[in-house]
């Protein structure tokens, strides 16, 4: 439920109390309209301030102040405690006196506490959340003394009528009995939209103000997004669950407050402060159900005051609440959140439109203007360095004709320039930044195909080194389109532009989270083709084990063959007379003749020698 950041008057009218969407409270004097006190909580970031509501204890207002700690929180205070409920179930109780706060209450709520109120004589209060559930506090320990389930869905808005009974509101209305066991009483209809606000009437139907026995009284409610303010009467015995009454509103409220003067036929005032910054006065007697929606006896409104003939804006007022004095005085507050101004209004029946002039508050707060402060003195710019975008190249400012010499004068004026041949040479063009950022800013295809048709690796790596932060991951988005699609001439060029992207920015791309989206097809891609990489190395170191072994066979056959002589080498004759077998045996006959001889010699000699 989205409503305007809680303000609310202190009961007295001494205060008021504004917590600003960044979650600080705000403590103006209504007096003399200074901020008072200004709080900021540990977590006004991350849990926000969305309810508040200021304590009624004035059990013990008549007995004398003694002196106590401004860190203890006794059950006979009557100092000024606002309770202001957060969007993370916690709630703060903040002490005007002590200016600081006071205590945590932590551990009843799991969501955004939606409402909170105070008891009226004891320090308890009641607060309604998001999860469904009322909790109800014991302020002095810290504690939850209580917490019941109230509804189905979440519970917007909570206020005690009596000590003993309790209203509590989402879009239907119910009616507990929080003496001793909380039991439902009665459930009414409701609004057609979340309740944000229970207001009870402080006196019974017989016009007796309320103590705890009763549980016939009145009561108001206003809605989100409801132009209507309903009034109901509580009566158990009888079973009419519809509103008797309802106040007719030109648009949604924002602040609701009334005052039931003391006498018994006393009319009922309603002060609203709708969120167009208007303020619509109700007066009427509640004595029995209304046919036709009431309208406001006055409607206020505030115009800031232009000097030129222009139509005056309309000055917002922030909040009213009517005064419990002898004229029934409203107290407003208008203008802006960042200074508010305070103003009491006569309550006059017989003035039913009343527009006041006054002063823009935004006007009021700006500072005039200082001429100082518009002079604006021009540097010196003479030796001046400027960085121009895109290459970041550095310019010098040329220098005027009387600051160069005669030198660089003829030299300006020549035809040929000094140090420059005459034969034209072509321009050094090492990188492609320019034509690939302007194709990736304009998603030109035809301009992206261009670049990255080049393989040259040093232009690759120039270009690369030069791509500015903001066009990686595109670039590398579109290489991976043209790897999928085949469409740059074949994707060896594409994974040199990628290897050369992920060595050159790999420490933007590990800050980059999204990047594993970008890669991931990609990555898929790359394993579906090496997935048979494994089996097709194996299979080559086989093939070549087996060829490197027939190889060196081969080899060692040829080498073997070369170093090796024959033991005996035959040659034939084409003679066939000669018989090499005869001279063979003719040889041998020969030679055992020959040895015959011999030993037949040397028998002789011996035998003569005998």
């Amino acid at each position: 439920m989205a409503v305007r950041p809680p303000i609310e008057f202190s009961p007295n009218n001494e205060f008021l109390a504004y917590a600003s969407p960044d979650g600080v409270l705000k403590v103006w004097e209504t007096a003399s309209g200074i901020l008072k006190q200004e709080y900021t909580p540990s977590s006004h970031l991350s849990a926000t301030c969305t309810c508040m509501s200021w304590s009624r204890n004035t059990a013990n207002q008549a007995q004398p102040k003694k002196k106590k700690r401004r860190s203890s929180l006794k059950k006979s205070d009557d100092q000024h405690m606002i309770a202001m409920g957060t969007s993370s179930g916690d709630v703060l109780i903040y002490s005007i006196v002590a200016g600081s706060l006071q205590t945590q209450l932590t551990g009843g709520h799991t969501e955004t506490v939606n409402g909170s109120c105070w008891h009226s004589e004891d320090p308890i209060l009641y607060t309604c959340s998001s999860d469904h559930h009322i909790v109800e506090w014991d302020v002095v320990n810290s504690k939850v003394k209580e917490k019941w389930k109230a509804d189905k869905g979440a519970v917007y808005s909570v206020c005690v009528s009596s000590n003993k009974y309790l209203l509590s509101a989402s879009r239907s209305i119910k009616l507990w009995d929080i003496d001793g066991k909380k039991q439902l009483l009665k459930t009414f209809t409701g609004h057609a939209t979340e309740v944000f606000r229970l207001i009870p009437i402080p006196f019974c139907a017989n016009g007796s103000a309320i103590n705890g026995s009763h549980t016939d009284f009145y009561f108001l409610s206003a809605a989100l997004n409801d132009r209507t303010v309903n009034a109901w009467h509580t009566n158990p015995a009888n079973q009419d669950k519809n509103s008797l009454a309802s106040f007719s509103l030109p648009d949604e409220p924002v602040v609701v407050n009334i005052s039931k003067g003391s006498g018994k036929d006393s009319p009922l005032l309603l002060s609203v402060v709708t969120a167009s910054g208007h303020l619509l006065v109700f007066e009427h007697t509640l004595n029995g159900r209304m046919k036709k929606p009431l309208k406001p006896r006055i409607h206020a409104q505030i115009a800031s005051s232009n000097q030129n003939d222009a139509v005056p804006e309309l000055v917002p007022i922030l909040a009213a609440h009517i005064c419990e004095d002898l004229d029934n005085s409203l107290l407003i507050a208008h203008g802006s959140f960042l200074k508010p101004t305070f103003e009491k209004l006569p309550y006059d029946p017989s003035q039913p439109e009343v527009c006041l002039i006054r002063e823009s508050a935004l006007s009021a707060i700006a500072a005039p203007k200082e001429k100082d402060m518009t002079k604006i003195k021009s540097p010196d710019t003479a030796d001046a360095t400027m960085l121009a975008p895109g290459h970041m190249m550095r310019r010098k400012r040329k220098p005027s004709v009387g600051d160069m010499t005669m030198e660089d004068r003829l030299n300006a004026i020549s035809i040929e320039k000094p140090g420059h041949k005459k034969k034209d040479e072509l321009p050094k063009a090492d990188t492609l930044i320019n034509l690939l950022s302007q194709g990736l800013q304009s998603n030109d295809k035809t301009l992206i195909e261009r670049v990255l048709h080049h393989d040259n690796p040093q232009i690759i790596l120039n270009t690369v080194k030069r791509l500015p932060v903001q066009l990686i991951v595109p670039f590398i988005k579109a290489i991976s389109i043209r790897i999928h699609s085949r469409q740059s001439g074949g994707a060896q060029i594409l994974l040199k532009w990628l290897k050369a992207v992920l060595i050159t920015h790999t420490s933007y791309l590990m800050t980059f989270q999204e990047i594993v989206d970008s890669l991931s097809s990609l990555y898929q891609l790359m394993e579906a083709r090496v997935g048979m990489f494994s089996r097709l190395s194996r299979l080559q170191g086989k093939l070549d084990l087996m060829l490197s072994q027939i190889t060196s066979q081969e080899q060692e056959e040829e080498d073997t063959s070369a170093q090796q002589t024959p033991l005996l080498l035959y040659h034939e004759e084409s003679s066939d007379d000669d018989d090499p077998m005869e001279d063979l045996l003719a040889s041998h006959s020969e030679s055992e003749n020959n040895w015959d001889m011999e030993d037949e010699s040397e028998d002789g000699e011996s035998d003569a020698d005998d």
